[in-house]
């Protein structure tokens, strides 16, 4: 444990993946006496205090029809609303979904203006020691403090890899067969986009800063970048191209191995229902994220080809909970513990966000991935290509086909043991202390 207590200012994407994952990183720093403080719209305050971390909150003055300014959701159903709402969602080209992504995704001058003040007025008031950062853009605040900061990539690290010439695109979802290929240069010109913006530095400039350096939104200047990408399906090259990157594996890995007891958890008569005696005795959890459950189509669809099966289901029902019923072999809540069901079903049915899926594989579960947009259709796309999952289209998608999938993996004993003995190797590795001795290195030094 370390002797001298820093301070660490966390300053990630504010979506819920985003924020758990840097949860995951600070946890330790937080357990060995250093003040963590997560930098936070209101929407997200108690979020994080209650498991012992300071929150700064702030507040924008949003513009009357700004979907990311309606303060009576939760952060997630926020996101969602704000992805349907632009066309994000639903059965869409994949490029035409990246330039909506891109055209929609970047805040207003006016909130990146108020957010500059307040993240100075946060610094001043804090002091911090050193910056945990998981954005794609770097604050000019913390590029010019002359204080360390961490860059955190909790997403699939694809996209970050763009300047590796033997990789496909992020968030395209292509792989790389020959047919693939030929799609590659349009998805990578229009993902230069994220990275390099001259309107960005524009407003650096017209902030009181300098530009960064070739109109980057991200100078590299980090102290240590961290990304979570179980070895088994990693991408060789990062090795060879950013050794010193750290791979955690699994931002929150459930160290203490937390479970629930399916007889306590669940209602006594769905946990009792044998399915009029032809029940298989498999425990299915099914999660499309707060991005995919708001679609309620969707998942009117999933549910009724999941109710012809005879396994039992688990369903996070999120945000739009109360519009749909689930009977029979299906039960679910708004909300659930994920990380403590994951040890204890069969198979997950999951949208591929990096959390859900890092954590699913470590407790060494089958996965059908239904990716929905961005860096989930890269999840998808590796753990099919390393046969560690199967990824099926939400939107279209052929019955049969989704309950074949089922009956395969639950059955395919091959990829069980595959699956355990990676799970075994993530649950005993010391990633997670060995990662903080890192940050406390580079906090000692400064």
């Amino acid at each position: 444990m370390s002797t001298i207590s820093k301070r660490i200012l966390v300053t990630p994407v504010l979506g819920v993946g985003h924020v758990n994952a840097c949860a995951g990183i600070a946890e330790p720093l937080l357990k060995n006496g250093h003040r963590v403080a997560f930098f936070l719209e209101k929407q997200f305050a108690g979020q994080l205090s209650k498991h012992g971390f300071e929150e700064i909150i702030y507040e924008i003055d949003y513009e009357p029809d700004d979907t990311a300014g309606t303060n009576n959701r939760t952060p997630g159903e926020q996101t969602a609303h704000f992805l349907l709402k632009n066309g994000i969602l639903g059965n869409n080209d994949r490029f035409s979904q990246i330039e909506r992504v891109i055209n929609t995704a970047w805040d207003s001058d006016s909130k990146k203006i108020q957010l500059d003040h307040h993240l100075r007025q946060a610094i001043k008031t804090f002091e911090p020691d050193l910056f945990i950062v998981d954005n794609p853009r770097l604050q000019p605040a913390i590029y010019y403090s002359n204080k360390p900061w961490i860059k955190v990539i909790s997403i699939a690290p694809l996209l970050c890899l763009y300047n590796i010439e033997s990789l496909p695109p992020g968030w395209s979802g292509l792989s790389n067969s020959d047919l693939d290929r030929k799609q590659w240069p349009k998805y990578q010109k229009i993902v230069q986009n994220i990275f390099y913006r001259k309107d960005e530095n524009d407003l650096i400039e017209k902030m009181g800063y300098k530009r960064y350096p070739n109109d980057l939104l991200m100078p590299p200047t980090e102290a240590l970048t961290i990304y979570a990408y179980p070895e088994e399906y990693n991408y060789p090259e990062i090795k060879e191209y950013h050794p010193d990157w750290f791979n955690i594996e699994v931002f929150n890995k459930n160290e203490s191995n937390e479970k629930i007891d399916l007889k306590e958890f669940l209602p006594k008569d769905f946990y009792e229902n044998d399915l009029n005696g032809n029940w298989s005795g498999k425990w299915i959890y099914v999660s499309m994220g707060s991005m995919g459950s708001i679609d309620l189509n969707l998942m009117h669809r999933l549910i009724e080809v999941l109710s012809r099966t005879n396994h039992k289901y688990i369903v996070s029902k999120g945000p739009r909970h109360e519009e749909y019923e689930l009977t029979g072999n299906l039960w679910g809540d708004r909300y659930l513990p994920q990380v403590k069901i994951l040890p204890v079903v069969d198979l997950v049915i999951t949208h591929g966000g990096n959390n859900s899926v890092t954590e699913t594989f470590a407790q060494g579960k089958p996965m059908i991935i239904m990716s929905l947009f961005v860096d989930q259709h890269d999840n998808a796309q590796r753990l099919s290509e390393t046969n560690f999952a199967k990824q099926i289209n939400p939107y279209d998608f052929d019955d049969n086909d989704l309950i074949n999938a089922i009956d395969q993996l639950l059955n395919d004993d091959q990829l069980r043991q595959r699956l355990s003995k990676a799970s075994n190797r993530i649950r005993n590795s010391n990633k997670h202390s060995e990662l903080c001795a890192k940050i406390e290195e580079i906090l000692m030094k400064n």
